[in-house]
């Protein structure tokens, strides 16, 4: 999944019912808030390890390297021996998917399964991810939401005020959680500390967080095609242009790159993930970098000489997974899950299909790259606000269910279905059958999240070779002067990330010069910028980091 994209926004929420839904109180605009995140304890749960005897992984975990499975379990324990479900009442669910949409209830039995292990029915709304913003404006805006909502972090940084939009329309889950509280929901329980707190808004803990990877995202290639061309790894961004013209073949219907590279040359080229201490003490901005500018100049080059996907130059919020597993597309960047995701949508139909990842690579051949850090959660799960004690106790068990981590029953049903139908279990690994493709999806991960595992071991290499890169890349993390600052970004400079970024495309497809971007710059600093910064300058030297 990607960390950050261009798409359509919040629409300032303007006029929006949800500004005056249940409240009749005047709203006024964020001007941001932050606060160090070990001061939001007395909102949030205290972590409780959920230990599996037995289980222990084969390659270390740290802060920055997930723990490596190699083998799958002989056996699974059962976490949760009770029902979560016992009123008999429907529950309503709107999540995201990258890939195809699974048949629904009554025509799918994974699905039927899992209900019947929860005690009752949900119902999905699953919309595409990759235009999921553009519903959640929508959905926000009228007020309507349905019980339980999946919101991506890399959408809700773009909405203007959302934290007001989470205070008016989601339950405060501090009541049932906050404490020794958790104790109710062991597997909630098992969240990291910090991924918790990211799930507080405007001093309300609004969400149940997905933890994050270490890394937000790195560029990944289609191995079996670049090995039937003769063609290795780029070293540097500038083995790109090689690369491009050595694989995009237009009459094959093959080309070099798609969409999300605007973000692995951002970073290639030094850019920081959001602010940047200068020497002379202040903050800058990504935007107004130098490294952000040639990080634009290098990437129009490559529209220009034709090496980008045409799906891509047409829409940026085209399918690239779909593009990439077709072979269309050789190389492209998305979040660390995709490697598995991708494995398992596209090998079954082609068993030569080989996605590998990338070591982490510098602008110029030589140089140091940086990695960019990921927050400690990326998407949140919400619980509509006014469903009563009851209802909001049975969905938060819901998603202690689904919050079941590796090398539980719970999290097996979840993430691979039924044993003999959905998937057969060959030499230790899971073998997904031609069912388990046509029913299972994830759709109730997003109700939930836990302590992320490298544990994908049925597909070859998968698991070393992650861990190999995570090792390497744990190294060359930037130097980010709010780590550990839970900041919730001013409404301003939220509302501009779209607009400001929408320009940066046409940039890329020769719709505006590359000489604009300087006033676009411009415009972004005077339009919320510059108040940003103030507001930043000044969360940083209250906690001692400027």
């Amino acid at each position: 999944m990607p960390i950050n994209t261009t798409r359509r926004g919040f629409l300032g929420l303007v006029g929006a019912s949800v500004l005056v839904a249940g409240c009749a109180e005047k709203r006024t605009v964020s001007k941001g808030t932050a606060v160090a995140a070990d001061k939001l304890k007395s909102l949030v749960p205290t972590r409780v390890p959920f230990e599996i005897p037995g289980l222990s992984p084969d390659l270390p975990g740290s802060e920055f390297v997930q723990p490596g499975f190699l083998t799958r379990p002989a056996t699974m324990v059962q976490a949760i021996t009770t029902k979560p479900l016992t009123s008999g009442k429907e529950v309503t669910a709107m999540t995201p998917l990258w890939g195809t949409v699974p048949p629904g209830l009554g025509d799918n039995s994974y699905y039927d399964t899992v209900n019947k292990r929860l005690g009752g029915a949900v119902r999905f709304n699953i919309s595409d991810g990759n235009t999921y913003g553009q519903k959640l404006s929508t959905l926000l805006a009228s007020g309507d939401v349905p019980e339980m909502l999946q919101v991506p972090e890399w959408e809700l940084i773009k909405l203007a005020r959302f934290t007001q939009a989470a205070n008016t329309l989601f339950a405060d889950l501090s009541p049932y959680l906050a404490g020794d509280k958790a104790k109710e929901f062991p597997m909630l329980a098992n969240y990291d500390t910090a991924a918790w707190q990211y799930g507080v808004f405007g001093g309300v803990l609004h969400g149940i967080p997905w933890q994050n990877d270490p890394f937000p995202f790195a560029t990944f290639v289609r191995q079996d095609i670049l090995a039937e061309l003769g063609l290795e790894h780029p070293k540097s961004a500038e083995d790109l242009v090689a690369l491009g013209k050595a694989i995009t073949d237009a009459k094959k219907q093959r080309w070099a790159f798609g969409g999300g590279m605007d973000q692995e040359l951002q970073r290639a080229f030094g850019a920081p993930r959001e602010w940047r201490k200068k020497s002379d003490g202040t903050l800058e901005y990504k935007y107004e970098t130098p490294e952000w500018i040639a990080s634009i100049e290098f990437l129009t080059k490559l529209f220009d000489a034709g090496y980008i996907h045409p799906d891509v130059v047409a829409n940026k919020d085209a399918d690239n997974k779909g593009i990439f597993g077709s072979g269309q597309m050789v190389i492209y960047r998305d979040g660390l899950g995709s490697w598995h995701e991708n494995l398992g949508r596209f090998q079954p139909d082609n068993p030569d299909f080989d996605q590998q990842i990338v070591a982490p690579y510098p602008a110029k051949p030589g140089g140091t790259p940086i990695m960019w850090r990921n927050d400690p959660a990326s998407m949140f799960c919400f619980i509509k606000k006014g469903l009563g004690d009851a209802r909001t106790r049975e969905l938060l068990a819901l998603a202690n269910w689904c919050s079941a981590p590796f090398g539980t029953q719970e999290y097996e049903l979840v993430n691979n279905g039924v044993e003999g139908e959905h998937y057969d279990v060959e030499d230790g690994k899971v073998k997904q059958t031609a069912l388990g493709r046509k029913e299972v999806a994830p759709t109730y991960l997003f109700l939930a999240g836990r302590p992320n595992a490298n544990a994908m071991s049925q597909y070859e290499g998968l698991v070393q070779g992650l861990w190999d890169w995570s090792t390497t890349a744990s190294k060359l993390l930037e130097n980010d002067p709010f780590v550990g600052i839970r900041v919730e970004r001013p409404a301003k400079m939220a509302g501009l990330v779209t607009p400001t970024e929408d320009k940066m495309q046409e940039i890329f497809r020769g719709k505006r010069p590359v000489s604009e971007w300087p006033s676009i710059v411009k415009d972004w600093q005077e339009q919320g910028g510059n108040e940003a910064r103030e507001f930043y300058m000044k969360v940083a030297r209250e906690n001692g980091r400027l």
